[in-house]
């Protein structure tokens, strides 16, 4: 009866699963209940078009795609005993279906055997509504037993299956909300899944392994010691102990993922016995189950001494094997988490060295403090065209000079400024182009518009904007967005758009809140975030690809007249072309820093280049060496395209800043005439022509300037 029963919640439970006929489903259950009650045969009616009769179900028919139903007759008394029940709704027995006045026409059915005994149940939904009628019988002839026996005893087993599910259902809720309320107390899930197993096969102990592939070992650290605590089962968690996948009983089933029943723990030769040992616990029979998660064991649950019997049984084994499932989810989850926290761990230590290594030391934000710039350099610094190159000991102590310059001298702590200035430098990598050099270069040429643009920008505005330009290109890797993005860096994945734009501004905050760097510690916390998004979209603005649109925007504003500056949303766009005309400051500078600031960008490019070619992909000309030749062309259609225009908006916004159009167009000019002047028979310029000495293009400068 048991194993029925064990058939029954089986087939119920893959045709719920893999979806099915309704009808087809329904008659497999009638199938089973006839082999529980001995029956001979069977028969399952469901009802008509119109509810009024009955149409007996042939599974021939439904399996191939046929008519399944048969008209059966209406439902009404003095005909069948399935109409008569379908009438009254009640369920009838009756040991002698020829001889009951009842029912005319006996069963409806002419098979050729003679049907003596009949039971006939109504099939009804939860609310009492009819949707079938079945039909059970015994021929003439056979022993005469008690239907009702029969179908108790499978209705009580039904209803034990049943409530099994009901607690397993109730279990799962429990370890959800174990899981989810404190998703770190693994142990607590652990204990949770070992008490319950427990309980469903009634063992004495419980035992759970956990399987270490890389070692070949079983392991574990959480053991059932038999006491209990309020009714509950006791579990200790000591030191862990491991064995070779190649011992025991948990062994085996870690290598086959085969279930394993010993009812004699001592007399089975695979039984290892240094379990027992080290707990001091007698063994006598087993249950053992493999846990499986994408095809790989990786843990075994054990059962120990079956409690009320003298070994585990088939049902046991049948149990255990629905529960095993859920205890696969569970240690997927403890090792999810345990590998999260080795992560954690792991992460922690690095950036603890990455902190030591990228922070300023004491003697260095200290010597910036002593520091002082020379006298010539003080007419010079407000110039557009200032070139750092010559101060590179002094680049710091420009930086902070131009602050509190800009924005007095109590803006900022002295000590938090040297530190935070300090350690930006640390964080700027040894690239050719995107270095601390142009740090600074940017920030200074954002300085000397500030100091021409007086009255203008808020005191926020102009701290915001200083410390956006010494940031904006921090830890910058030397490669571009696209190039991130086409190989899928990490980077990429944490920024959809903007990629290093989003790095610089997170690495900015990064160096703020470090201990003693938080320059604007002394804003109230509403100043700190205005302060912090003013550096953060200056930031995102030096992302070349939203400058055309902007741009666009700030002309047609300006042409219509539009434009306010009380507007937040002009004053960032504003904001956005000033920090691309600083980004781009090297090519308003005389040609020799000019010049050599090409060639500084062009190593970059022509690096990112050579790693595209490595994989096969073909990079722009720009980024491609062999193509060096187009190298000046390339250079005056970046003039025309980008910066000269520019650098026009720029000046139309703010007219003290037309020094920096008219260098660019020097620049510009100087290019083109250049380019003119190359013999005609090659047609194209080389490197090394474009990167010629100082003193010759000095020269050729002067020349074009006098044409």
């Amino acid at each position: 009866m048991q194993s029925v029963v064990y058939e029954l919640n089986s087939y119920m439970e893959q045709r719920l699963d893999t979806g099915g006929d309704n009808k087809l489903l329904l008659y497999e259950l009638c199938n089973i209940i006839k082999t529980a009650t001995k029956a001979d045969g069977f028969a399952l009616y469901f009802l008509g078009e119109c509810n009024n009769s009955l149409c007996l179900f042939t599974p021939t028919g439904a399996k191939e795609g046929l008519p399944g139903l048969i008209p059966s007759g209406p439902i009404t008394f003095g005909t069948t005993i399935a109409a008569h029940v379908a009438k009254t709704r009640k369920t009838l027995l009756v040991e002698d279906i020829m001889g009951d006045e009842r029912f005319p026409h006996g069963t409806g059915q002419d098979s050729g055997i003679r049907v003596h005994s009949v039971l006939c149940l109504p099939i009804l939904t939860a609310i009492g509504d009819l949707i079938a009628i079945l039909e059970l019988h015994r021929h003439l002839g056979r022993e005469r037993k008690c239907w009702y026996f029969f179908l108790f005893i499978f209705r009580s087993q039904v209803c034990r299956g049943l409530a099994k599910q009901t607690e397993l259902n109730d279990f799962l809720l429990d370890v959800s909300k174990t899981y989810f309320d404190n998703i770190v107390a693994i142990d607590s899930l652990l204990e949770h899944i070992m008490i319950y197993a427990k309980n469903l096969v009634n063992a004495d102990r419980c035992a759970l392994f956990q399987v270490d592939h890389n070692n070949k070992e079983l392991y574990s650290d959480l053991f059932d010691i038999g006491e209990e605590n309020e009714g509950k089962p006791v579990f200790r968690k000591t030191k862990e102990i491991r064995f070779s996948i190649e011992k025991g009983i948990a062994g085996q089933v870690a290598r086959t993922g085969e279930v394993l029943n010993i009812p004699d723990a001592y007399a089975d030769p695979r039984f290892n016995r240094e379990v027992d040992l080290y707990t001091g616990y007698t063994t006598r029979n087993i249950l053992c189950m493999p846990i499986v998660s994408r095809g790989t064991v990786i843990g075994v649950v054990q059962m120990v001494n079956k409690l009320g019997g003298s070994a585990f049984t088939k049902t046991d084994e049948n149990n255990f094997k629905m529960f095993a499932v859920f205890c696969a989810l569970a240690l997927h989850c403890a090792n999810m988490y345990h590998r999260i926290r080795h992560s954690e761990c792991i992460y922690r230590v690095t950036m603890e060295k990455l902190s030591y290594h990228s922070i300023c030391t004491s003697e260095e934000w200290k010597t910036l403090t002593q520091l002082s710039l020379p006298s010539a350099i003080y007419k010079e610094i407000e110039l557009f065209h200032f070139d750092i190159a010559p101060f590179e000991e002094l680049w710091p102590a420009i930086f902070v000079y131009m602050v509190y310059n800009s924005c007095g001298k109590t803006s900022f702590e002295q000590e938090k400024l040297c530190r935070f200035t300090m350690s930006v430098r640390k964080n700027y990598r040894r690239v050719p182009y995107h270095n601390w050099k142009h740090a600074v270069t940017v920030a200074h040429c954002m300085y000397a518009i500030l100091q021409k643009t007086t009255g203008i920008f808020t005191e926020l505005e102009r701290k915001g904007l200083l410390i956006a330009c010494l940031c904006h290109d921090l830890d910058h890797r030397g490669y571009s967005n696209s190039y991130l993005q086409k190989f899928d860096h990490p980077l990429a994945a944490l920024y959809s758009t903007s990629t290093m734009e989003q790095h610089h501004f997170s690495q900015t905050v990064s160096i703020l809140q470090l201990e003693g760097h938080n320059i604007f510690s002394n804003l109230t916390s509403s100043e700190y975030e205005q302060v912090l998004e003013i550096i953060r979209k200056a930031i995102i603005a030096t992302d070349l690809a939203l400058y055309f649109g902007n741009r666009k925007q700030l002309a047609e504003l300006l042409a219509t007249g539009a434009l306010d500056l009380n507007n937040r949303a002009h004053r960032d766009r504003v904001i956005g072309l000033m920090m691309t005309a600083c980004d781009l400051c090297s090519v308003t500078k005389l040609w020799s820093v000019t010049r050599l600031t090409a060639n500084d960008i062009y190593a970059e490019f022509w690096a990112e280049g050579d790693e595209m070619k490595k994989i096969g992909m073909q990079p722009i000309p720009m980024m491609d060496r062999d193509k060096k030749d187009e190298v000046p062309q390339g250079q005056v259609g970046f003039y025309n395209a980008v910066a000269i225009p520019c650098y026009t908006t720029l000046s139309e916004l703010f007219p003290p800043s037309s020094p920096l159009l008219t260098a660019c167009r020097s620049v510009t000019h100087s290019t083109q005439c250049l380019t003119a002047l190359i013999p005609k028979k090659t047609n194209k310029l080389s490197l090394t022509t474009f990167f010629l000495p100082v003193w010759v293009w000095i020269t050729l400068t002067a020349l074009f300037l006098l044409l």
